[in-house]
């Protein structure tokens, strides 16, 4: 009977576009791995930091997000939290400033113009210029404790730059997230085996996928996702 049901539940499921199954996930990867700091690059309104701690984990957040009107919603999101900080800049390669096109949709926001394939999507393109602090995270850390750290960037093409900056930092780094396009949504992004290779030579293997947005002509092909590199296991 039990199978019966489970069978009736899968297919209704499958029928609404869900499919359920046992898979590795960020709450069993923050479960196994002594993680002591997460350095969250592109926070927005603090949603991957609220995510993880809905997923168990307890230690530091350390948040960056250079847009003035979201940086100050981010610090009312986290004012309750004694172990999570922000810090109102963008991550990047080098220091200085940059002008980043700040979007009508708070989540969009990019250092990149918006490609061909992003104006399919709807997306309202009419973002306004604001000039923004940029820092590598090397400097940022080096007076900031942490030997397992986890490193999240979603910052709309820039996550090439935010590792640039961090070289030093990915030395004591256990993982690495980040936003991936197989199209891409902004001009002069890397593509998506670039990235692969890129993290293979710092060190990283890819441990987990998540769709992230489908295009728009067909919901059964994705345009971007969410990759979760682990560090390579010693032989």
């Amino acid at each position: 009977m039990g199978a019966l049901v489970r069978n009736a539940f899968n297919f209704a499921a499958d029928r609404l576009g869900f499919e359920f199954q046992r898979s590795t996930t960020l709450r069993r990867f923050f479960a196994t791995h002594p993680i002591d700091l997460v350095i969250d690059a592109g926070a927005n309104l603090g949603q991957f930091g609220q995510s993880i701690r809905n997923k168990g984990y307890s230690g530091r957040i350390l948040s960056f997000e250079p847009v003035a009107y979201v940086y100050a919603q981010l610090c009312r999101a986290i004012a309750q939290d004694p172990l999570w900080s922000a810090v109102q800049l963008a991550l990047g390669a080098e220091t200085g400033e940059a002008t980043i096109n700040v979007s009508p949709n708070h989540t969009l926001s990019s250092f990149l113009r918006e490609s061909e394939t992003f104006q399919a999507f709807g997306f309202d393109t009419n973002s306004s210029p604001e000039t923004v602090g940029v820092a590598r995270l090397d400097d940022l850390l080096v007076e900031q404790p942490g030997s397992a750290i986890f490193l999240k960037a979603d910052v709309q093409g820039f996550e090439k730059q935010v590792l640039e900056g961090a070289r030093e930092t990915l030395c004591r780094t256990h993982a690495v997230y980040l936003e991936l396009p197989i199209e891409h949504l902004y001009e002069g992004g890397w593509s998506f085996p670039e990235a692969i290779r890129y993290l293979d030579d710092l060190g990283f293997t890819p441990a987990q996928f998540r769709t992230v947005t489908s295009l728009p002509d067909d919901r059964s092909s994705a345009v971007e996702f969410d990759v979760l590199f682990r560090r390579k296991f010693s032989h």
